[in-house]
């Protein structure tokens, strides 16, 4: 069965792909993975206590304080999430409290704007305790969806409460609306959450951490067409014996962890 990933892999490098799908060569992992898993593990595992921390707020805590519990509960999250990665970050020649330095920033940030956020919400609505918990959107994190008639598993990093899917990226965003592999990976996970809730799931959004938007990608027949073609080559890509031609843009070999296993095969 293959993975959503899978498929964006296929767009970005065949050679590549069929190099891991099929003769088992696997690269290392690079910085920017690494900060994007550490990320997206420090989101899930500080997104467990919010209903502690808002089922236990009451109109007399400041916003002060509720920042400082948000940052703790984010810094915390953030170590145990780098202690993890630690043998792998210093296997990359990272330097696992470098990380938690350039990491650090963003989650501050984040703090600092969802404390704001639940603040100033309460105080308008004036709902406290189990109420302001019950009175905000809920997102379920890490869900993974398998279609067998799809032939095809995902992994979808948010999931709100309307099964709307949410993609986190850490990475540079473009200046208007999302990389077109990021597309395919949200269109492809609207096919996922279609079959598997029995109803149409028709948008999602990618969440750009870099520049704090979400963009939102609206499925057509289009795009569903274009990842149902997609499927059908990387099926065919990894039963085939031929090793695929090399990209012609040269600068995805820059920085490729298998460049030179791939140049010396012919």
């Amino acid at each position: 069965m293959l993975s959503v990933t899978d498929l964006t892999a296929y767009l970005f490098c065949q050679r590549k792909l069929y190099f891991k799908k099929v003769l088992g060569v696997h690269e290392k992992p690079k910085e920017r993975t690494l900060y994007g898993t550490i990320t997206h593990r420090t989101i899930e595992r500080s997104g467990r206590e919010d209903k502690d921390i808002l089922c236990s707020f009451t109109e007399n805590i400041s916003i002060q304080d509720l920042e400082l519990r948000y940052r703790h509960i984010y810094s915390t999250a953030l170590i145990q999430s780098i202690q993890e990665e630690k043998y792998t970050l210093r296997t990359a020649g990272l330097d696992p409290m470098a990380v938690y330095r350039e990491l650090w920033p963003s989650f501050l940030k984040e703090a600092q704007a969802k404390s704001a956020s639940i603040f100033s919400h309460a105080h308008e609505k004036k709902v406290f305790k189990e109420m302001l918990w019950e009175s905000l959107p809920k997102s379920e994190p890490e869900i993974k969806i398998v279609s067998e008639t799809l032939g095809l598993v995902g992994v979808i990093d948010q999931l709100d409460e309307n099964f709307v899917p949410i993609e986190l990226k850490t990475g540079k965003a473009p200046r208007d609306g999302v990389w077109k592999e990021h597309m395919v990976q949200l269109g492809a996970y609207m096919l996922l959450l279609t079959e598997h809730a029995g109803k149409d799931v028709n948008y999602g959004f990618v969440e750009y951490r870099a520049v704090n938007e979400r963009r939102k990608v609206v499925m057509n027949l289009f795009l569903k067409d274009e990842i149902l073609e997609l499927i059908h080559r990387v099926n065919s890509l990894v039963q085939q014996s031929a090793l695929p031609e090399k990209v012609k843009e040269e600068w995805k070999c820059q920085q490729c962890g298998i460049k030179e296993t791939c140049f010396a095969t012919k």
